[in-house]
């Protein structure tokens, strides 16, 4: 990306569409008849299901390359750099547990950054 308002357009415009799509899939479940608490948890496994089938086949890191950070934020995108990081573990001669370590280690470090921050967030709009 390279900072400019269309780039912004884009990544509004990608993770905007992921999510609809997760939407879509939560929808069809409670259609089908899936219990509400239960189609949340299967959205989730069929979105990270679907962004590591389109990591190995390559797609995802072009639709990173388009939205930037609108493709990383969703779900999509942790389980997208999971399973990109594992790939090259495995690609540089790593064992497959050591891969899997490894891609966890990887998305963990990269998104769970954010986590520390909303929970001290949190505690502070509690106290007021």
């Amino acid at each position: 990306m390279r900072d400019t308002p269309i780039d912004y357009l884009w990544s509004f415009v990608i993770g905007g569409l992921l999510c609809a799509a997760a939407q879509g899939i939560f929808e069809l479940l409670l259609l089908a008849g899936v219990d509400y608490s239960l189609s949340i948890t299967l959205m989730l496994a069929i979105a990270a299901f679907l962004s590591g089938i389109f990591t190995v086949l390559e797609q995802y890191q072009k639709l990173e390359g388009l939205g930037g950070f609108g493709a990383m934020l969703p779900f999509t995108g942790f389980s997208a750099a999971i399973v990109e990081f594992s790939a090259a573990a495995l690609d540089e001669g790593k064992s497959a547990w050591r891969a899997c370590y490894l891609g966890l280690r990887s998305g963990f470090i990269i998104f769970g950054v954010g986590l520390p921050f909303a929970l001290l967030v949190a505690l502070l709009q509690s106290m007021l």
